[in-house]
């Protein structure tokens, strides 16, 4: 099992609701990539200048499954969209 784990710092005026929108189109990608295990995003709730913005914890039977998840058409479709919102991001992967 490979663990993907995934921290967002956002940018711009419109900060929490591009989070918010960026949450949800995370979330649509469970149904559209069968190589995801497990996936859930959350939004931080803590002000703290170490805090990130949003978090990606997901996993992956193996690490085939996660570089398929990552090349996968969907995957890159947000993946695109975070890069114009976010400063940041901040990735491990590990195996369990």
């Amino acid at each position: 099992m490979i663990k993907h784990i995934v921290a967002w710092d956002f940018i711009g005026t419109d900060k929490q609701h591009n989070v918010e929108r960026l949450k949800t189109l995370l979330e649509e990608l469970p149904e559209l990539i069968p190589e995801i295990v497990s996936y859930e995003v959350g939004i931080n709730i803590k002000d703290s200048e170490n805090a990130k913005d949003m978090i990606l914890l997901s996993s992956f039977q193996d690490e085939a499954g996660l570089q398929s998840y990552a090349e996968h058409p969907e995957h890159q479709r947000v993946v695109q969209e975070l890069r114009k919102v976010s400063s940041k991001t901040v990735v491990v992967d590990f195996k369990v």
